[in-house]
């Protein structure tokens, strides 16, 4: 059977075309803006159109005040304002269904009449938007009416911050609740559902400057870091990738953040979502809320690092007024120090005072205290990994050492950049220490596979073995490839979690994919034919990967996790998705605030690579790959070029 979507309007846009594939069907996708989220659920049922909008407003507060406190509800069937024709209520049958840069569009019928709706979030209101346009082909004029115009409140709670109500306001295009519709002419219809706190007036929301003020958001989104390859399929996912990790920022009372979504997540920062996942990608995007926006998730653990070197919390919540920690130390120090290194290195901020340093050394201090353990000298002790105790962990698992010595090599980058040599001299050894510490600790043979036991004693394979990879360790990348791409991990849900479940998170996944790039640049150094095949093998991976991902019966986005979860699109994973990118093919290296190394041999299915408007270290610059030649042009004239034999440094004058 053939994909139900097709992409169109140069890898832009994704269309479902309905008369092609009538089948009933339904998904969901999640959209978000700075005051709101909106989870809406589209499709055809019984041969009609199904459609389901679900609000959040991150900033709005109900009781208890936790990690789920955002108030949020379904817009229920009566707050829907009903078309009318001629007096009967209007059935859709949908034609079409469009996700075009960061909009909704869904075109229907109801015998002479065309239906196209819009749905999409204020960019910077509490409000979602949908604009509704009914256009009349017959030749009969036909009276249209809707059931309900102006404001009508459906929704109210009391929270921390008084009491919250949520309105729908409906307008269209006369005073009256009806109008004669002759052949060609049309009516638009435009709503939002929008919320406040009793004590303020009801929002006024002109959609029409939404509508333009969304566009303008995500053309700002999508622009920096083009992708061109002659694969669409990854170019186009790439697109919607950017757009997902960039727009899922909210304007908390403590500043900007970055939030997965979910319907559960908001206004609150992780140290693997946004520490470690999605604050290196958006330092690249050259993006000032974006780049705040990270910087803030790092600015809001500064309050709890102290001289006690007690673990950090798992995330901050409730607009940064409180913490959650049930799942004790996850590795989130690890976390946090690869994830803020980077930021640092590739945008150049530190804040205020270098405080973002500050915060650095004050994790691998932590980490350097881990490493002086009972359990084994030189790695680092646990309680869990980012999975929060779902699957066993042991005492000391890979994920968070492998994190750790990430963070300490650049670190010790960051420390030369800083002019404290000693520091950078003792984040070399700790990173050197972990990396034979692992060999002896958790290299190891798992079903024939030449790999990694995630912990001591662990018989199952796990999928984040794929990390030594990430971390340009290839001693064992054969069989670690072999291993994540096997029956006992791959799955049509993603890779599992551990072999024997069902458990699928992408997160592992990407990761995956960024690891086998990095291990086969590696490889290629000393075994040219098995870092060729390692690229083949991740390339197959990817192509299969975004097939799934951008065409099939859950679209555009990278999603969170399965059964549990129901795989959300959660916006750190498409931050981790478009690291494949920058982190995996090119293999980035950070190696100073104006000096990195990267990746030039591509693979061979991709064709070209070109990648545009690239905001890093300290330069706007475009790199194209091409024939078996790289050229790096700067916004400032600067050239760079040679050819494609494997990794090479860029130094951009200071």
């Amino acid at each position: 059977m053939s994909n139900r979507w097709e992409m169109w309007d140069d890898h832009e846009e994704l269309i479902w075309d309905c008369q092609k594939h009538p089948e009933d069907h339904t998904d969901f996708l999640e959209m978000s803006g700075s005051y709101t989220s909106a989870v809406i659920t589209y499709g055809i049922r019984g041969g009609e159109l199904c459609l389901h909008r679900h609000t959040v407003f991150p900033m709005l507060r109900i009781f208890p005040n936790n990690t789920h406190g955002s108030l949020q509800c379904d817009v229920p069937d009566h707050a829907v304002p009903k078309l009318f024709v001629n007096g009967v209520s209007m059935r859709e049958h949908p034609e079409s269904i469009s996700l075009h840069n960061g909009f909704l569009d869904i075109t229907s019928r109801c015998a002479d009449l065309q239906v196209c709706r819009t749905l999409f979030p204020s960019p910077d209101q509490a409000a979602l938007c949908e604009h509704i346009l009914v256009v009349h082909t017959g030749k009969e004029p036909v009276t249209l009416s809707v059931s309900e115009l102006g404001t009508k409140e459906f929704y109210r709670v009391r929270g921390p911050y008084g009491i919250n109500i949520v309105e729908r306001t409906v307008s269209w295009t006369c005073d009256r609740d009806r109008i004669v519709l002759g052949f060609d002419e049309a009516a638009a219809i435009t709503v939002s559902y929008s919320a406040r706190l009793a004590h303020e007036p009801t929002l006024t929301v002109d959609v029409g400057e939404e509508w333009q003020a969304r566009a303008n958001r995500v053309n700002a989104l999508t622009t920096p870091l083009t992708l061109t390859t002659e694969s669409p399929t990854l170019d186009t996912m790439f697109h919607f990738a950017k757009l997902r990790a960039g727009e899922s920022i909210f304007r908390t009372r403590n500043g900007d953040v970055h939030s997965p979504g979910g319907t559960s997540y908001y206004a609150a920062v992780w140290c693997n979502d946004q520490a470690e996942y999605a604050g290196p990608w958006q330092a690249w995007t050259g993006d000032e809320l974006q780049l705040n926006a990270a910087y803030n998730a790092y600015a809001w653990y500064y309050p709890h690092m102290d001289d006690r070197y007690e673990p950090i919390p798992s995330s901050i919540i409730a607009e940064g007024l409180d913490y959650w920690n049930g799942a004790g130390d996850r590795g989130d120090a690890a976390m946090y120090l690869f994830g803020a290194t980077r930021y640092a290195l590739v945008s150049g901020r530190l804040g205020e005072g270098n405080a973002l340093w500050r915060a650095i050394q004050w994790c691998a201090e932590y980490n350097l205290r881990k490493m002086d353990n009972p359990i084994h000298r030189g790695l680092i002790p646990s309680d869990s990994d980012e999975l929060e105790g779902r699957l066993p962990t042991g005492q000391i698992n890979l994920s968070t050492n492998m994190l750790a010595l990430g963070g300490f090599r650049t670190a010790a980058a960051l420390a030369d950049e800083m002019g404290e040599p000693h520091l950078a001299e003792t984040y070399r050894r700790a990173a050197a220490t972990i990396e034979a510490e692992t060999e002896a600790y958790f290299a190891g043979e798992v079903h024939g596979f030449d790999t990694y036991k995630y912990y001591d004693g662990n018989t199952t394979l796990r999928s984040w073995i794929c990390l030594p990879l990430c971390m340009d360790i290839a001693t064992h990348a054969k069989g670690t490839a072999e291993a994540i791409t096997s029956p006992y991990l791959y799955s049509e849900a993603g890779q599992l979690s551990e072999e024997g479940t069902a458990v699928a998170w992408d997160r592992s996944t990407l990761y995956g994919l960024r690891g086998m790039y990095r291990a086969a640049v590696i490889l290629s150094e000393t075994d040219p034919e098995a870092g060729k095949a390692l690229r083949k093998t991740a390339t197959d991976y990817l192509f299969d990967y975004c097939e799934k991902r951008l065409l099939g019966d859950h679209v555009p986005y990278a999603v969170e996790a399965y059964p549990e979860g129901g795989q959300r699109h959660l916006s750190a994973e498409s931050a981790l998705f478009c690291q494949i990118i920058t982190e995996g093919i090119l293999a980035v290296q950070p190696l100073g605030f104006r000096r990195f190394s990267f990746n030039t041999v591509i693979p061979k299915d991709l064709g070209r690579f070109v990648l545009t408007h690239i905001h890093a270290f300290g330069e706007v610059f475009d790199l194209c790959i091409e024939a078996g030649k790289w050229r790096l042009t700067t916004e400032s004239g600067k050239s760079y070029e040679g050819e494609c034999h494997g990794r090479v440094t860029v130094s951009f004058p200071h």
